[in-house]
């Protein structure tokens, strides 16, 4: 126990550090996140709670509002942040919402895809659409800052998100070389970035496979919400057919790669109605996991740029 608490001491001296490398800078972190319930938002507030003591720190939910990041980053200059590390507690990399993102900090000339804001409806999981008709990328311009912004990968497959999906995954088992474990994310509606999600999940699942070699197969899937009715109904028969033949053969495992609660989870039970299946519904939060990487974030980005 005295081990930990002084690794856990040892971390958050490391963080202090690295927000006050010189009396010249100060660095701030601006997290952009998902959003969602009242519990959604909370579980991210709870991870990102530790570092505040350390760090200048602030959220900006919504995915593709650029009035929230604008917010965010003003907040930060106005406490005196000249270093801007963007941490983005999103799955994947590929998605027109990270690519969107790098254009509206500056660090993209041009929008790759159309321009996207949130709708924040109020029926199941937030809709991610493309702006109205009336609108046009003109309208939808860089950031103002005067900080060094540093952009910080998306989860992604971190050896910390291996670790917690292993744990969620070992919490529903007892006899791996009976058991086939399905990892299910939410998904792009592109293609080629769908095939780039898969990748990125098939890596987790590698290395949860160096963790225990016994599991009988590892499947990653994605359930594409937001895609067109034909491809999503696509993904739910795929979906369907993986998890129903792995229970045929032994016991099926079924484990959510997403953020945190909020909607989703209960569009894959749906999907899976009248199926056998291990399911806990547990998300990657809450966990101590994502405030390590965010703080991992921090000091990745800034030694990228030669800043420590």
């Amino acid at each position: 126990m005295k081990t930990k608490k002084s690794v856990i001491a040892l971390m958050f001296l490391f963080t202090l550090i690295t927000c006050t490398i010189n009396a010249q800078d100060k660095t701030g972190i601006l997290i952009l996140a998902h959003g969602g319930s009242e519990n959604w938002n909370k579980t991210v507030d709870e991870a990102i709670e530790p570092l505040r003591k350390d760090c200048e720190v602030e959220i900006a939910l919504g995915m593709a509002v650029p009035s929230a990041m604008q917010e965010g980053i003003n907040n930060l200059e106005n406490k005196g942040v000249n270093k801007i590390v963007v941490v983005q507690l999103f799955i994947s990399s590929y998605s027109p919402i990270i690519r969107q993102n790098e254009y509206l900090l500056g660090l993209r000339n041009e929008l790759a895809d159309e321009p996207m804001l949130m709708d924040h409806s109020s029926t199941g999981h937030e809709n991610h659409s493309s702006m109205s008709h009336n609108n046009d990328e003109t309208e939808l311009k860089p950031l103002n800052h005067k900080s060094k912004i540093y952009l910080a990968e998306p989860l992604n497959d971190h050896s910390l998100i291996a670790d917690i999906l292993f744990e969620r995954i070992s919490e529903l088992s007892n006899t791996p070389e009976n058991e086939t474990v399905i990892l299910v994310a939410h998904g792009p509606n592109d293609e080629e970035d769908n095939r780039m999600w898969v990748k990125t999940l098939d890596s987790l699942a590698d290395q949860i496979r160096d963790k225990n070699k016994n599991y009988k197969n590892i499947f990653c899937m994605t359930v594409r919400d937001d895609a067109p009715k034909e491809i999503y109904e696509i993904a739910k028969e795929n979906l369907r057919n993986i998890v129903n033949q792995a229970s045929k053969d032994g016991k099926a495992i079924v484990v959510p790669v997403l953020l945190s609660q909020g909607g989703i989870e209960k569009g894959i039970v749906k999907r899976l109605e009248g199926l056998n299946y291990e399911w806990s519904g547990k998300t990657l939060l809450p966990h101590t996991n994502i405030t390590e990487f965010i703080r991992k974030s921090l000091e990745s980005a800034l030694e990228k740029e030669g800043k420590i």
